[in-house]
């Protein structure tokens, strides 16, 4: 288990880079700290690691303090694995090899042994003697991978590890690096800028914005309660308009949409995803197609003058000009303070 509380830390004198950080992660679960570029995420990564010290709060890994007001555990004592964006091989050592380099505490057959099983786990067995220069970059992080999982650790961190690979692989070596964590108890913290990746393979996402964790949930809980109109929007596109609240509802061109705010004549935005407009056979809502974007199945539709879109399958594209019926899951509206 991985427990980070109350964690600041600051460049200079300016002010805090990091305010007041606290996450758990338990052992066979993975996490995300999700944000834009600049926020803080690799400097979370940093302070757990060691290479930074933080200016307060504790860092436990197992219940057992690696920092802490009077603890400062060195890196090569924490029994960490640092997974990079660039893979981290040895070039002169054959696969095999650098496997079996970052397996200890086992004689020479039976570190072999050990690292055949993992190149097993990972369809990689038949690579065992070629060097890294004669896999791909894919394969190659594969293997970073499978090396940090020899090593036995109780943590490993991942900072933004599949940035450079094509969508079939990084959906491969994500698959390959779950099961391995999961069959190994491990406790996973992956850096990403990547909202689909994040909602693909944690239990948990920790959103950092602006050196704080401002929520944290699972993905669900993320995806269908995000906090205010900037995080909605950082999940994908939206239909979105401004309205003003009336007691428990707001006008819209869907018609009226129930909402919780207190207080009349509040602004609010207003947000649907595309999936939200659902189309249906004698729907209440009538609508005439705009235009068709074929690239993420989406269609542009007009209900009265307000110009929206929801997605379809591909069967069932229709033609600009046509007029459909749709309805709305309102389940899936979401509502805030403008």
């Amino acid at each position: 288990m991985l427990e980070l509380g109350n964690i600041s830390y600051y460049y200079n004198k300016d002010g805090f880079a990091l305010n007041n950080i606290n996450i758990k992660i338990n052992r066979g679960s993975v996490a995300c700290l999700l944000g834009p570029s600049g926020c803080g995420k690799s400097t979370i990564l940093k302070l757990i690691a060691g290479i930074e010290r933080p200016k307060s709060g504790f860092i436990a890994i197992n219940n057992k303090a690696v920092v802490s007001d009077h603890v400062f555990l060195p890196i090569e004592k924490r029994n960490i694995g640092l997974i990079f964006q660039h893979p981290t091989l040895f070039p002169h050592k054959t696969v095999i090899e650098n496997i079996t380099f970052a397996i200890k505490k086992c004689n020479k057959e039976e570190k072999y042994k050990i690292a055949l099983e993992i190149l097993d786990l990972v369809n990689m067995t038949s690579y065992k003697d070629l060097y890294p220069h004669m896999l791909s970059g894919g394969q190659q992080q594969l293997i970073t991978i499978a090396r940090t999982i020899a090593q036995k650790p109780e943590v490993v961190l991942l900072d933004e590890p599949f940035s450079n690979m094509d969508v079939i692989l990084k959906r491969k070596i994500r698959k390959y690096m779950l099961s391995l964590f999961k069959e190994r108890n491990i406790a996973a913290l992956l850096v990403t800028h990547d909202p689909e990746e994040a909602l693909e393979i944690a239990d948990t996402i920790y959103i950092v914005r602006d050196g704080s964790v401002i929520q944290h949930g699972t993905p669900h809980d993320i995806y269908y309660n995000p906090k205010d109109y900037e995080l909605a929007k950082f999940f994908g596109e939206l239909n979105h308009f401004h309205a003003v609240a009336k007691k428990n509802y707001v006008e819209s061109p869907f018609g009226k949409i129930p909402i919780n705010f207190q207080n009349n004549n509040d602004k609010v935005i207003v947000c649907i995803r595309p999936e939200a407009i659902l189309l249906q056979n004698n729907g209440e809502i009538q609508a005439i197609v705009d235009s068709v974007k074929f690239f993420n199945k989406m269609v542009y539709i007009k209900i009265k003058s307000y110009l929206c879109f929801m997605r379809f399958p591909i069967a069932l594209l229709p033609n600009k000009g046509d007029i459909i019926s749709i309805a709305l899951d309102l389940e899936q509206v979401l509502v805030f303070k403008a």
